[in-house]
């Protein structure tokens, strides 16, 4: 144990001394000004050690919500305030996000993404199609293509996406799989976002914590689902992809409960009668965190 608290710490030192200038230029939206500010070392440190232990930290999530009575217990549980929030977008407005990152002047050599296997389903070796889908943003892509660690805390390396047009495609392909988009920031210092995660429901653990009753990190992105009830043709469509039971069948045909959407526009992207449509949410609450400068245009 003690050797391997000697080499985590050595691992620790090598990143620090490892960031040049050009790597410690990796950036983050300024959601006052919709521009991108640099990160501080200490930023990429932090960054380092919660990807260290993600690991534990789902594997403990995954044995908790796998027993009724642990469920139960653990959602008494406030969620640690060190742990990242999520916020849920649509597929458009994660493409816009992207096209953001990717035409801002960096001013340095840093990658704005890149992609490796769910970290997820790495961590609790429980693997479904697609797998590789989790993609760092900025400072996290960085972090983990650049410098010598080369790989997050379950060993896997990441592969740096060249191109916007490379990115949304990985997106939109998410969306046919039924996947939510969602982006994630540092919650103890409410900005810094480091990663749009492409979730399951059966395997990604922060979306089975939200169905579970833990309802703290999975979070209300700023759309929301608007139903022309007249032209629902019944497809069902709507209640097979929806993770968050916003949607019921009554004789028929679809009923949108618009208090349980959280804006991930799965239902919109399939409606076969084209009843369902994204508008800004009007009570939306991570403006400072995840604005709409950006991700609605």
């Amino acid at each position: 144990m003690v050797k391997y608290g000697i080499m985590s710490v050595t691992i620790l030192i090598k990143v620090g001394a490892k960031m040049k200038k050009k790597y410690s230029q990796g950036l983050v939206m300024d959601p006052e000004t919709a521009t991108l500010k640099p990160v501080k070392r200490g930023q990429y440190i932090q960054q380092w050690i919660y990807g260290f232990v993600e690991p534990a930290i789902l594997k403990t999530t995954t044995f908790m919500y796998d027993s009724p009575i642990r469920t139960k217990l653990y959602n008494k549980l406030a969620t640690p305030k060190s742990l990242p929030r999520e916020v849920v977008v649509s597929t458009e407005a994660v493409c816009r996000f992207i096209d953001f990152i990717y035409t801002q002047n960096a001013g340095n050599e840093s990658p704005r993404m890149a992609v490796t296997k769910c970290v997820c389903q790495t961590a609790t070796n429980t693997f479904k199609e697609p797998v590789e889908k989790d993609m760092a943003l900025l400072y996290t892509a960085n972090l983990y293509s650049q410098l010598d660690v080369k790989r997050n805390g379950v060993g896997e390396p990441y592969r740096i996406i060249e191109t916007a047009e490379e990115a949304k495609d990985m997106i939109r392909y998410f969306d046919e799989c039924g996947l939510v988009h969602s982006i994630l920031y540092c919650h103890s210092s409410g900005k810094w976002t480091f990663v749009v995660c492409n979730c399951d429901d059966e395997i990604c653990v922060p979306i089975r914590a939200y169905k579970a009753g833990r309802r703290d990190q999975v979070l209300a992105g700023p759309e929301v689902v608007t139903q022309d009830a007249s032209k629902c043709t019944g497809c069902g469509k709507c209640v097979s992809r929806c993770f968050f039971d916003a949607n019921k069948m009554i004789n028929g045909k679809a009923v949108l409960d618009a208090e349980k959407c959280l804006g991930c526009g799965l239902c919109a992207s399939t409606c076969e009668g084209h009843a369902r449509t994204l508008i800004p949410r009007p009570d939306y609450q991570h403006e400072d965190t995840v604005t709409t400068k950006i991700l609605l245009g």
